[in-house]
């Protein structure tokens, strides 16, 4: 069929052509309108030590640290997506932890390694009250697991978690772009349905 041929039917059927780009419209932006409001926490995670190796080599001392950090600051990101520690970082922060499953508890918590010495984690709450509350939980349980890793060496030089102030802010939809996904995707569906309607005829 020509370009001319479909526009024809699209022309016979025009009404629901636009009713139903409308509905999608409509209905994408009402969804994400009445959205429970929720924000977003971001919260860095430094991570040092409580003291200095003494060496007569500090360059020496001083690439193997930073290779020892890494290395830790790796086992710290993987800590934050075992649903064990993020329940537990729940549970401190008073959020039943038995409303997730463990899917959702393993991707709850967005930790990524910026660097050596940085992780950053990101996540979601209802509230920058229950954020505050995660988030210095979540120092704690982290703070204590690095602990428990030290009870039997007792190393002077272990590794320490320092953490930024968090940031918080509201998630806000972009309307722009949900106007133009819901419109493309009714110019979609509606293009379809006159054609099927009048093949059906």
């Amino acid at each position: 069929m020509e370009l001319k041929e479909y526009l024809q039917i699209i022309k016979k059927d025009i009404k629901v052509f636009l009713l139903l780009i409308i509905f999608a419209v409509s209905g994408s932006l009402a969804f994400f309108h009445f959205q429970p409001v929720s924000f977003n926490t971001s919260l860095a995670l430094n991570i040092t030590r409580r003291g200095t190796l003494e060496t007569t080599d500090y360059r020496y001392d001083s690439f193997y640290r930073l290779q020892a950090d890494e290395r830790f600051a790796g086992t710290v990101t993987e800590w934050l997506k075992t649903p064990r520690i993020v329940a537990d970082v729940y549970e401190m922060a008073k959020i039943n932890p038995v409303n997730f499953s463990l899917t959702d508890l393993s991707k709850s918590l967005n930790a990524e390694r910026k660097s050596s010495q940085l992780v950053d984690v990101n996540f979601s709450s209802a509230t920058p009250e229950s954020a505050q509350r995660i988030s210095s939980a979540m120092v704690k349980i982290i703070s204590r697991n690095t602990e428990k890793l030290n009870e039997e060496q007792r190393e002077a030089n272990w590794f320490l978690i320092i953490a930024e102030n968090p940031l918080t802010t509201r998630n806000v939809p972009n309307h722009k772009i949900i106007f133009l996904v819901s419109f493309l995707g009714g110019l979609f569906l509606s293009f379809w349905t006159v054609l099927i309607r009048h093949y059906l005829k």
